[in-house]
């Protein structure tokens, strides 16, 4: 059970929401024995992550929208869930310090609103090297372009891809209407 403040995002069509979870955690292939350590970049109230958090080690989320973060901290201390940390900060203006709070991730789940990742995330993102990248994305137009920069890496910088993507899975969340989420599984190299 989660709570949701005005300010603060959440999938509308509750039905379709927890299928979309199952999907994440299907993607997630976690090794079942609590050792994963989890990223939830773009959390928002922190659904996700708390979704997994009983069957990892630990989840580090991150959200922009204070009072996002302050349901993540309510829900997680409402399902009796100690071990995550939501931290309020925008992950479109990252600086070189970024990631001395968390412990290197096993799994990344990133859940960016429309306009998608800025190139600094992507770019730390390919230096982290986690195993596997889970990316939800409610525009395919950006989740393609980010997709390919983890795939085939950032042109401008000279970095290169360090993921494969395994599959894509879209997910109607908003019947007869041409919106969908896609849950996408990006492996390692």
């Amino acid at each position: 059970m989660f709570e949701i403040s005005a300010n603060s995002f959440f999938q509308t069509n509750t039905y379709q929401a927890e299928k979309l979870y199952q999907l994440i955690e299907e993607a997630a292939n976690l090794r079942g024995d609590g050792s994963e350590i989890v990223l939830d970049l773009f959390c928002g109230t922190g659904t996700i992550g708390l979704t997994l958090a009983k069957k990892v080690k630990y989840v580090y989320g991150y959200e922009v929208v204070p009072q996002a973060v302050a349901d993540a901290h309510r829900n997680a201390k409402r399902n009796d869930i100690q071990n995550a940390k939501f931290i309020e900060g925008d992950l479109n203006k990252i600086g070189d310090d970024f990631g001395n709070e968390f412990s290197h991730p096993d799994i990344i789940i990133t859940d960016p609103n429309r306009p998608g990742m800025h190139t600094k995330l992507i770019r730390f993102l390919l230096n982290l090297r986690a195993s596997r990248v889970i990316y939800v994305s409610c525009n395919p137009a950006t989740c393609a372009r980010d997709l390919d920069y983890l795939c085939h890496g950032l042109p401008e910088s000279n970095m290169p891809g360090a993921y494969q993507l395994k599959c894509v899975q879209p997910v109607d969340m908003f019947p007869h209407t041409p919106h969908i989420e896609c849950v996408c599984l990006l492996e390692l190299c």
